[in-house]
């Protein structure tokens, strides 16, 4: 099994924002050649998505569809109707990418991730690491900015590399104060790795996460699993004690009180969702700062002493 969706869930959501400028476009272009699932990105613009004519298999005017069985909507004629072409779609995607317009709060794009079939996984915002202190300061649209920012589970601050290393600390050091919550990423060109943006489950082996970029810090996995029950407070006991250097957790448990259920956690924001599956063996995979815990950090908490 592969990353894909357990049987039964609902599709996951994420919302992606952040002022005009800021490179959601170019996050958004990454996202496309790289995702290996199969992704519907909703766009507001086709033309500032900019995709290679050589990657495009067909297209309709409301959709078009690219040789990674990968899809982008236009957001033109609303949500509503973007979503209703891509529940259209046979074979559904994996999971649904919005673009949230440069002035908009992501919060309220995110709040559509609550309809029925749809569960949000995280909202990432992108900031530019140029401008974004000067944006949150200004007179005109600085209030905007920071409700973008503090709606975020993921900041990816972009043109990492166009910045002096010390700026380039003290812009991650002020984003820590305005977003306490959320995890802070320096990018160039908007390559971040999907394994962190969707934190992806690697139910299979996969290829290790390779940092895309020198301003990249580096990232790594750990995975436990195992062929019977959790109880719910193992789980919170993980949740309580998790350090703030892991900054994604997922997969898929059976709880001892019944029942097969996701289990995500972004940021300081976890959940757990029931599915309509069969019982089978519970994994779970976190990702974050090598060194952050160990190997033996999961099974200690949530294999019995």
């Amino acid at each position: 099994m592969s990353g894909h969706p357990p049987a039964g869930s609902a599709t996951p959501v994420t919302v992606v924002g952040g002022y005009l400028g800021a490179g959601k476009t170019t996050l958004l272009n990454h996202v496309l050649a790289t995702a290996d699932e199969r992704v519907a990105v909703l766009v507001n613009d086709f033309g500032d998505i900019n995709i290679d004519a050589a990657l495009i298999a067909g297209s309709d005017g409301d959709a078009i569809e690219l040789a990674n069985g990968c899809i982008c909507c236009s957001l033109v004629d609303g949500f509503a109707s973007a979503l209703r072409t891509v529940k259209a779609l046979i074979p559904g995607p994996d999971r649904l990418v919005v673009e949230a317009s440069g002035v908009a709060d992501p919060a309220t794009v995110a709040a559509y991730a609550q309809t029925p079939g749809l569960t949000l996984d995280a909202v990432i915002v992108v900031a530019d690491g140029e401008t974004i202190e000067d944006r949150a300061t200004d007179r005109y649209v600085g209030d905007t900015v920071l409700a973008q920012l503090r709606a975020a589970d993921i900041i990816v601050v972009n043109k990492a590399d166009l910045v002096t290393a010390p700026a380039l600390d003290r812009v991650l050091s002020w984003l820590g104060v305005v977003s306490t919550s959320a995890i802070i990423v320096p990018a160039e060109r908007g390559r971040v790795p999907i394994e962190l943006l969707f934190g992806v489950v690697p139910m299979r082996d996969r290829r290790p996460i390779e940092p895309p970029g020198p301003t990249h810090a580096e990232f790594a996995t750990w995975t436990w699993r195992a062929a019977r029950p959790l109880s719910g407070a193992a789980i919170e006991r993980v949740m309580d004690e998790l350090p703030d250097e892991v900054w994604r957790l997922k997969g898929v448990v059976e709880l001892d009180s019944g029942g097969r259920h996701s289990l995500q956690r972004v940021g300081r924001r976890w959940s757990l969702q029931a599915l309509d599956a069969d019982a089978g063996e519970s994994i779970i995979v976190a990702i974050g700062r090598p060194g952050a815990i160990d190997d033996g950090w999961l099974a200690s908490r949530l294999d019995p002493s």
